[in-house]
């Protein structure tokens, strides 16, 4: 069992060794994990709910995707395959920084059109129709990570294509991979990782390259029985700094016991640091400034949203209420190791989410 330790300025979580499945004999193995799972497999666990249910029924209450952040000092991306078996949003949305103008390419479609695998190892997530094309060909067992994406245009945008290279190899990089418990057996897995990138986009008639010495990649893989009411607070942002390959990632949600299980992470170049509980406050609402810190003191940074992606959804049984926002960043956030990291300048996204269903 994970243990954690606290004082006025000492946070700390145990990094276990990672099993070869998320679920062995029908239970859940709970933690913060040192390496990916090889087999992500929770529809196999026993009684998530309290009492036996039949795999399809499980799979309907499992919240599955693939997500990325893509960027460098000009642009930053959001790739996103998300199927709530209520149906599947795919989106690619791309931001000019020094334009400050947002583009966002979106899908809504039936959960069977779309494709979310069961671990990263030799695996596609993807969307494919006639006019959009979200490919991500997970290649863990190379280091890899390739995605393609290829939209026609409209009145309203323009055509679109893209080919990117996520370097998920040792001594690149080192992912957070967690399980965490919403109860006795039923919870939410995710592995994030932030990696150097590479690649290209065509879109406008512009050609923006993306070097690999300055362009980064934040890949979230996860699946989660969720509650019922789903409500989570949760930013990441990413960039280069005097540290190097700098990010972080910040979460408040249903957790149980987060002291001992929770996702928040800074990452400096090749080395991960864990960081404890945090909350958020937004004094002036969703638009203006978040805030979040952590009880500890390594925690106090501010998010400014720039662009939001709002998703407003009521159907009597289904109601959603979610604000993605993008924006940049400013505060510090320290490691157990007493180094003080500024954050100010790094870009990234937000989320506000309220999901009943």
């Amino acid at each position: 069992m994970p243990k954690t330790a606290k004082s006025k300025s000492f946070y700390k979580r145990d990094i276990l060794p990672a099993p070869e499945s998320l679920v062995e004999g029908g239970k859940i193995n709970f933690g913060t994990f040192n390496a990916p799972f090889r087999n992500v497999n929770p529809l196999d666990a026993a009684r998530v709910f309290g009492f036996p249910l039949p795999r399809f029924l499980k799979n309907m209450r499992l919240k599955e995707w693939e997500a990325f952040q893509l960027g460098n000092d000009d642009f930053f991306i959001l790739a996103v395959i998300y199927n709530q078996k209520v149906g599947t949003l795919v989106q690619f949305i791309l931001c000019d920084k020094k334009k400050n103008r947002m583009t966002k390419y979106e899908k809504k479609v039936p959960s069977w059109r779309t494709r979310v695998p069961s671990s990263l190892g030799h695996t596609r997530a993807r969307y494919v129709s006639d006019n959009f094309r979200l490919d991500i060909h997970n290649r863990l067992d190379r280091g890899r990570i390739f995605i393609d994406v290829a939209i026609d245009g409209d009145r309203e945008l323009p055509p679109l294509y893209g080919h990117f290279e996520a370097f998920h190899e040792a001594g690149s990089a080192r992912p957070l991979v967690v399980s965490l418990p919403f109860a006795s057996n039923r919870g939410m897995y995710s592995h994030k990782c932030l990696m150097p990138m590479e690649g290209v986009l065509f879109t406008g008639g512009q050609r923006i390259d993306f070097a690999r010495r300055s362009s980064f990649a934040i890949v979230d893989d996860h699946k989660g029985y969720y509650p019922y009411i789903l409500q989570y607070d949760w930013v990441t942002g990413a960039g280069f700094t005097a540290k190097g390959l700098t990010g972080f990632n910040l979460t408040d949600n249903q957790v149980t016991d987060r002291e001992r299980y929770n996702e928040n992470c800074l990452w400096l170049g090749k080395e991960l640091h864990l960081l404890p509980p945090v909350a958020f406050s937004r004094p002036n609402g969703v638009h203006d400034r978040w805030s979040v810190k952590d009880e500890y003191g390594m925690v106090d940074i501010t998010f400014t949203p720039v662009f939001d992606n709002p998703l407003k959804m009521n159907l009597v049984a289904i109601r959603t209420d979610y604000h993605g926002p993008f924006g940049h960043y400013d505060g510090v956030i320290r490691t157990s190791k007493g180094g003080k990291i500024s954050v100010k300048g790094l870009y990234g996204m937000g989320e506000k989410k309220y999901f009943r269903g």
